[in-house]
C-alpha cells in the first residue's frame, strides 16, 4: 500500500481476519 493510513472497510477487513486468527488459534 502507498497510502500511510488505512481506510474504515480496510480496518474493518482487517479486524475480522484478527479476530478469526485468533478464534482459530
Amino acid at each position: 500500500h502507498s497510502k500511510k493510513y488505512l481506510t474504515l472497510s480496510e480496518r474493518s477487513q482487517i479486524a475480522r481476519v484478527l479476530q478469526l486468527s485468533e478464534v482459530q488459534v
